[in-house]
């Protein structure tokens, strides 16, 4: 080996990655030990690439080194996988990333990481046969982890619902797949190393007790650890001078999570409450995060990749009551909720949908989000706020000037039916009411919002195409703004679409803030009423269809009578200081948490006195 791959290797032993690299394509310029050059050189681009991923997070100048370490070395495995990852998690180019995957693996067919990441990347593309197949070729390839696979694989649920048949054609496959887990011997010995959740089913107007109660007691049997008992619970006798609440996420940011629990972590009363933020691992540092890091007693951040070590930090805080802001939209929250990590454990609405978890005690909802026998939806005890016209404190959006309809490409002709949610919320019944609108409004426009990520937008243009034919070319999507440009464009709007099935709550506070006027249609659950709720706290309901015809109707008369929509405008103008910065809300849910302790330590006790006996 000639000199210069000598420095090159003792180079690239220092981490001097750059150098090592020049003296390897000077000995390949002279024609010197070619093989042995390249194969260093692809190794030294590769380090480096690794090094500016996860050190750096500088993904360009990684994606470039790995491409050049595979121009010199074609089959380096660990070029190919990593490249697709930089590709398919940060890049959004998932259908790159599988042919790089299955590369990788014809090579190391054995790698259950590539093969975890194919995975990732087929069901991203929208692969979901491919995926399929590979997670169920996981399972057998990794027996001590099978379980994890095969509820993935029972949960490849499109979050784009393809058709009105799609919700229950679903939900058929999936219990027939948790039949078959639930007969079966399947373990879990790592739960975070490929989890799911129910997340995309909670979108589709149906009820998941049952699916979601199954799906955590099928968590339980393969992997019986993860209920966990803190140490202290045993001896816990109640709270001390104050009651030790933790309220937990992995959204304390600028989020929808941030904003709806921001302000419980200021107001609540710390004479009465010692206020502590779990921290779900680390999240992205803005503005919100340190507002609410400020407001809270003491800030915790659990890793996000240790499950049990996240687990006995928040037992180590000795809390008399755990408040999760949301369950299920990430792994770590919802396999921490089946933990027993303080003596009550409660959730609410950033996630509306039932867990089924059996160590999670209570929901907190409103009495105006929720229908009679609403308990039957709900696996955990319901407790409903009175007169809650949204479950937070919530601080009121900025005051922007009104926006500038040329700004985003409309004319003063067009009658703007802005519905703004993410694209999975639009559900089939959707399609037919801007179908309704477009065809009886002939300078109707349905804007919607493109978070340009995932398949969400064309898997939704199919859909709509299919529906609306023609009149597809007056669907517009506006790239996802910055939040006072997006707020300037709700208040161009002449109305707010409000999704059926799951309703905007964020988003619809903004729109209230405005006095821009919200079409709903209430179903049964919760996550279907929550802007009836909201109209109820306002006492203003003119706006909540009982019917898609009178949806409709309600749309096309806001849009076309300037009269009406003033007078609604006006009537949401001087009713929505209800629904912001309201102490009495916070007043209420410390009451209710009161009571929830109240009730465990009389199980508590009347367990002592049946044990006594």
């Amino acid at each position: 080996m000639n000199k210069y791959l000598v420095e090159a290797q003792a180079l690239a032993r220092m981490g001097q990655f750059v150098e090592a690299g020049e003296r390897c394509r000077k000995s390949i310029s002279l024609g010197k030990d070619l093989v042995v050059a390249k194969r260093i050189l692809a190794a030294c681009l590769y380090d480096q690439g690794t090094m500016l991923a996860t050190a750096g997070g500088l993904f360009d100048e990684a994606e470039q080194c790995f491409r050049q370490a595979l121009a010199a070395k074609p089959d380096h495995v660990d070029a190919l996988s990593n490249l697709g990852v930089i590709l398919h998690t940060h890049k959004n180019r998932p259908d790159e990333a599988i042919v790089l995957y299955r590369k990788a693996l014809a090579l190391d067919p054995s790698s259950v990481r590539i093969a975890e990441n194919l995975a990732k990347a087929e069901y991203q593309a929208g692969e979901f046969d491919a995926c399929s197949a590979t997670l169920l070729k996981l399972a057998r390839r990794n027996p001590s982890e099978a379980a994890g696979y095969l509820i993935r694989e029972a949960l490849l649920v499109r979050k784009v619902v393809p058709d009105d048949a799609y919700p229950l054609q679903i939900r058929a496959s999936i219990a027939s797949k948790l039949d078959a887990l639930e007969s079966g011997d399947a373990r879990m010995a790592s739960p975070l190393r490929f989890p799911s959740t129910y997340f995309p089913l909670s979108y589709h107007g149906i009820g998941n007790k049952e699916m979601n109660s199954r799906l955590a007691n099928i968590h339980l049997k393969a992997a019986p650890s993860l209920s966990w008992t803190a140490p202290f619970i045993a001896n816990w006798k109640g709270p001390g001078t104050r009651i030790r609440l933790g309220l937990a996420s992995a959204f304390f940011h600028a989020h929808s999570i941030g904003n709806t629990s921001r302000g419980l972590v200021e107001r609540l009363d710390r004479s009465r409450f010692e206020v502590i933020l779990v921290r779900l691992g680390a999240s992205p540092r803005d503005a919100m995060a340190d507002a609410i890091d400020a407001s809270a007693d003491r800030v915790v951040t659990v890793p996000a990749d240790d499950l049990q070590a996240a687990r006995e930090t928040i037992a180590s805080l000795e809390l008399d009551l755990l408040f999760y802001q949301d369950i299920g939209m990430e792994p770590l929250g919802y396999l921490l909720s089946f933990a027993r990590l303080a003596p009550v454990q409660c959730t609410s609405f950033g996630h509306p949908d039932t867990a089924g978890v059996p160590n999670l005690d209570y929901f907190i909802s409103s009495d105006f989000y929720e229908v009679e026998n609403a308990q039957d939806d709900y696996a955990e005890r319901l407790v409903m706020i009175p007169g809650a016209g949204t479950l937070s404190y919530y601080h009121r959006p900025p005051a922007v000037k009104p926006g500038d309809r040329a700004a985003f490409g409309f004319g003063g002709e067009d009658r703007l039916y802005l519905c703004p949610q993410t694209l999975f919320k639009i559900q089939p019944v959707m399609d037919r009411i801007f179908g309704q609108i477009l065809e009886r409004d002939a300078n109707a426009r349905i804007v919607l919002i493109d978070p340009a990520r995932e398949d969400l937008r064309p898997a939704l243009e199919r859909r709509l195409r299919g529906v609306l034919g023609d009149r597809m070319d007056r669907v517009s999507f506006i790239q996802s703004l910055a939040y006072l440009d997006y707020l300037r464009l709700v208040s161009c709007a002449d109305v707010i679409l409000d999704t059926i099935h799951f309703n905007g709550q964020n988003t619809n506070l903004e729109a209230f803030h405005l006095g821009v006027p919200v079409v709903t249609l209430p179903g049964r659950m919760q996550r279907e009423r929550h802007t009836c709720g909201i109209y109820r706290a306002m006492g203003f309901m003119d706006l909540v269809a009982d019917s898609v015809e009178d949806y409709v109707g309600l749309a096309l008369r806001l849009a076309n009578d300037t009269e009406f929509r003033g007078r609604c405008s006006e009537r949401i103008l001087r009713e929505n200081a209800v629904l912001f910065e309201n102490e009495a809300f916070v007043r209420q849910v410390e009451t209710a948490l009161g009571t929830m302790l109240g009730e465990r330590l009389a199980e508590k006790s009347a367990g002592h006195r049946d044990g006594a006996a």
